[in-house]
């Protein structure tokens, strides 16, 4: 593709490498974790994170390829500190986001402090899964 249709080599790209916007093995992850979220044990919780890093690692690497294969040369440096700052922030979000969830429901539900955890989690996994499927859904709509 010609350096002046990024947009169509991202849109080729994308269709080529679709399923890795959000490989189905962290999705499958993060379902896991919210369907089981009450009655974990230290090497299930290791088992299904190496599930959920093993799509991570699939995913970024080739996001980062395609978006900058896109950018002029003198534009690499500008575009790789980009992706990260905006991979950094994420990560910052959605800590923070699942932070609260877990605080409001050991404030606000009845029990012991193991119990509401649990569901605090259970809620923060419920929500993250959501969030990845409206990403993973959204991204398709964009890039046709």
């Amino acid at each position: 593709m010609p350096r002046h249709q990024p947009s169509a080599y991202l849109s080729h790209t994308a269709r080529r490498e679709g399923w890795l916007a959000l490989p189905p093995c962290r999705w499958v992850a993060l379902l896991i974790f919210t369907l089981a979220a009450r009655h974990l044990a230290n090497p299930f919780i290791a088992t299904v994170y190496v599930l959920y890093m093993a799509g991570m690692g699939t995913c970024m690497g080739s996001v980062m390829t395609s978006t900058l294969r896109t950018l002029a040369d003198n534009q690499k440096t500008e575009g790789n500190a980009i992706l990260n700052i905006l991979q950094q922030f994420a990560g910052a979000v959605g800590t923070s986001l699942s932070a609260v969830v877990v605080a409001q429901s050991q404030t606000y539900l009845a029990g012991s402090q193991a119990y509401t955890t649990a569901v605090g989690t259970q809620n923060a996994f419920i929500m993250l899964t959501v969030f990845a499927t409206v990403i993973w859904f959204s991204y398709f709509k964009v890039v046709k």
